[in-house]
């Protein structure tokens, strides 16, 4: 199973569409994927990330479909509304500043800079979802393993976030979330294929075979950020 998270491209946040810049980059990703025998394309249902895929397929296939937990993940204080505190690259970038370092492993979740964020149970809960998604194509997750009740050698496109993308695959590669936003970044268009490979009976680890790759973008098509 060979599973393909692509970043919608360049957004206007306010109105949750692409720019004009943001159209060239996913019709670069289009001639790039174009040849990829996607058995499912999933998309997130925020704009950007649906005009992103109809860009890429929307004249050539007919069955994309929206999945609810493939949208951005939720972050803000509890006690507040959502988004209204850091996100969690913030959050990240104050840690390092202030103590040199990241909470390890599934600490995070109780660390005094996120234990109050929604975050947390966001995703705690994508992760759950994404557990029954891959149990639904024969991949049941036992600890940091998956076992094969039944290959599904097919490939399969999530045409999501960054942030979503950062949940899910460094779930999949068992990468403390914090861990994994520092230095795994997820760029506008770029893809990230994870592999999982074995036969059925079996046990796997799911493998990478390229992160963040936006190699279809010359440098005039890409964002760029000031740090």
């Amino acid at each position: 199973m060979r599973l393909y998270f692509i970043r919608h491209g360049e957004p206007d946040y306010d109105t949750d569409s692409l720019t004009e810049k943001g159209v060239e980059q996913a019709e670069l990703l289009a001639k790039r994927i174009k040849d990829i025998p996607f058995s499912e394309i999933h998309h997130s249902p925020l704009g950007r990330a649906k005009q992103t895929a109809n860009v890429c397929f929307g004249k050539t296939r007919n069955d994309l479909m929206e999945t609810s937990w493939l949208k951005e993940i939720v972050w803000g204080d509890k006690s507040g509304e959502p988004y209204s505190t850091a996100h969690p690259w913030a959050i990240v970038e104050r840690m390092i500043k202030e103590r040199h370092s990241y909470p390890a492993g599934d600490s995070w979740k109780d660390d005094e800079w996120v234990k109050n964020d929604r975050i947390v149970q966001d995703v705690e809960k994508r992760c759950k979802e994404f557990d029954e998604f891959m149990k639904n194509h024969g991949y049941v997750r036992e600890g940091q393993l998956y076992r094969i009740d039944k290959a599904f050698d097919e490939d399969v496109a999530f045409f999501c976030h960054g942030g979503i993308s950062c949940v899910l695959v460094s779930y999949m590669l068992n990468i403390p979330f914090w861990q994994f936003v520092v230095h795994y970044p997820m760029d506008m268009t770029a893809i990230t294929k994870i592999n999982i490979k074995g036969k059925q009976g079996r046990y796997t680890a799911a493998e990478v075979d390229f992160i963040n790759n936006y190699s279809h973008l010359p440098y005039e098509k890409m964002t760029l950020y000031d740090d």
